[in-house]
């Protein structure tokens, strides 16, 4: 039986700003945002991002804690490149057991550098320009098909209206 609870999956390239929305998701709709991120850091120690055991792990807490964290919310929203092996077997877990909406978040290559640069790095799981836009290659290739799609090419205005009509709608 698929619980009432939706759970909320923001799907874009590096650098496109999916844990920004997940904020601004969180401040104007009380949905909760969890930084998978911080799961990642905490796992990651000195394997490289594309590690398999890495993945595995990684990609088992973020289920873990997901499921937890819906205990006590009726929505959460999390963020991923959407890329891995894992994260598909993850995504089907999830739509077996929960309301699960997939939101595409488009944004400028050359954006995605940016933002990567001028963020804190303390909070992302650092990698170099060059890997950066091979993953973003590879998420254009990947091509997920998702419930909606948003544009987040830095006008607030905009991407705040497209949010209201994702989530007016919920």
């Amino acid at each position: 039986m698929v619980s009432d609870k939706t759970i909320y999956i923001l799907i874009g390239r590096k650098g496109s700003g999916k844990s920004f929305i997940g904020e601004m998701v969180q401040d104007l709709y009380g949905i909760k945002f969890i930084r998978v991120e911080n799961i990642a850091l905490n796992v990651k120690r000195d394997r490289a991002i594309d590690d398999e055991s890495y993945l595995d792990e990684v990609f088992s807490g973020i289920e873990s804690n997901l499921r937890n964290v819906t205990k006590n919310e009726p929505s959460i929203i999390f963020e991923s490149t959407g890329l891995s092996r894992q994260f598909d077997i993850m995504l089907g877990n999830l739509k077996r057991d929960y309301r699960v909406k997939t939101i595409k978040v488009n944004a400028d290559d050359n954006m995605c550098i940016e933002r990567i640069h001028s963020r804190d790095k303390s909070t992302h799981v650092n990698v170099s320009d060059s890997e950066v836009m091979r993953i973003n290659a590879f998420v254009r290739q990947k091509n997920l098909v998702c419930d909606f799609e948003i544009n987040n090419d830095g006008n607030e205005e905009e991407l705040v209206s497209a949010l209201s009509k994702i989530f007016r709608r919920e």
